[in-house]
């Protein structure tokens, strides 16, 4: 009777585990992945990359890098020093302080660690709101020596003429506008048109699983992308964070759509 007994329960165990086999089968077929059942997804093609979003095959390549840019507000320095500059343009009475090849510039304070970031980024907002800019050859020689000069602008404008948000995070928004190496869309040569849709898998959550829009346009010849954060100190930390985690230098990027960039 005993060795019945056993024999039943071995029995009932085997069975058990046999339906349970077969029940996480199943439950794998009939997983879904994007808009089919994952046992039925084949390998993407030569030159595209699974979307792990809606597990599409996109145009894609790695050996991407990628990095994040923000904009400053000039009220996160209320402790810094006040520095005076150059602001292109004239005061209110219509005086002014230098002028330089038919153009006028007047003297103006601002915070310190504010000019400089503006120096770098090209853009940032004052305490009062407004927009200041400096590009990359703004300088005058007041007293014969290079000078940098500022000007307000109407909002951060990108390449193709669209504002950047003004907001403390880029995730805010539905599309995250990006900086790439502008021309004809060539993911295998790091070349992308303005307009296109982009995802980028292998950087950390929760950017890994967003889309940006390439607007802009950087200063690079290589495979690069950089991510417009927003403004502010916390998105100066996450530009950061987005630039130094790895795999920053050799990171997959996927072209998944296209949308016109429109001023």
């Amino acid at each position: 009777m005993k060795r019945i007994t056993i024999f039943l329960l071995l029995s009932f165990v085997a069975l058990a585990t046999i339906i349970d086999a077969d029940a996480a089968i199943s439950k794998t077929a009939k997983k879904i992945c994007g808009d089919m059942l994952c046992s039925e997804v084949k390998a993407c093609p030569k030159d595209q990359i699974r979307d792990p979003i809606d597990r599409k095959c996109y145009p894609g390549s790695a050996g991407w890098k990628i990095t994040g840019y923000f904009l400053p507000l000039e009220k996160d320095y209320p402790a810094d020093r006040m520095v005076w500059t150059y602001v292109s343009g004239q005061k209110r009475g219509g005086s002014f302080d230098y002028s330089e090849n038919n153009s006028t510039y007047y003297l103006k304070q601002f915070k310190q660690t504010f000019l400089n970031e503006v120096a770098i980024q090209g853009s940032g907002m004052t305490s009062d709101g407004r927009i200041l800019q400096s590009w990359q050859n703004d300088f005058i020689s007041p007293d014969g020596q290079r000078t940098r000069f500022y000007h307000y602008g109407s909002c951060a404008a990108t390449f193709t003429g669209v504002c950047l948000p003004v907001s403390t995070s880029s995730l805010n928004e539905p599309l995250i506008m990006v900086a790439v190496t502008h021309g004809s869309t060539n993911m295998t040569d790091g070349v992308i048109e303005h307009g296109t849709l982009l995802r980028i898998p292998d950087i950390p959550s929760p950017w890994n699983a967003r889309t940006y829009w390439a607007v802009d346009i950087g200063e690079w010849r290589d495979k690069h992308i950089d991510i417009f954060t927003g403004y502010g100190k916390s998105a100066r930390d996450a530009a950061y964070k987005i630039t130094k985690l790895p795999p920053q230098e050799d990171s997959r990027v996927l072209a998944v759509g296209f949308k016109e960039a429109k001023p």
